[in-house]
């Protein structure tokens, strides 16, 4: 859920691709099996097709202690039993608003 707004798109798609709005299946949040969203971006291989990321428990990488005393031998925090999620990044639909190239009149296609 950490992802399911416009920055979180964002922050997976990367930095060559512009998070234009949510779709509106994705704001009502009915599922969160899928995530949809319009982009805008110069080349579509600049979209990428998956993207990882660890999910770590509240509290991970901290030692405990009582607050004004550190141990002695000072201990370093457990490794943190993280989680992880790959999210694979499907395209649905393309429009291409790309001015089209003038044709010359010595073309034998009309119109």
């Amino acid at each position: 859920m950490q992802y399911w707004s416009i920055e979180g798109a964002q922050e997976v798609l990367g930095d060559k691709v512009c998070v234009d709005r949510l779709n509106s299946r994705t704001l009502e949040r009915g599922h969160t099996k899928t995530f949809a969203c319009w982009v805008w971006v110069w080349d579509m291989s600049f979209i990428p097709t998956r993207h990882t990321y660890w999910k770590l428990p509240r509290g991970a990488g901290r030692v405990e202690e009582m607050v004004g005393f550190s141990p002695p031998d000072r201990r370093v925090a457990p490794p943190p039993g993280a989680t992880r999620f790959d999210l694979l990044i499907h395209v649905d639909l393309i429009e291409d608003w790309s001015p089209r190239s003038p044709r010359s009149s010595h073309s034998a296609q009309s119109g």
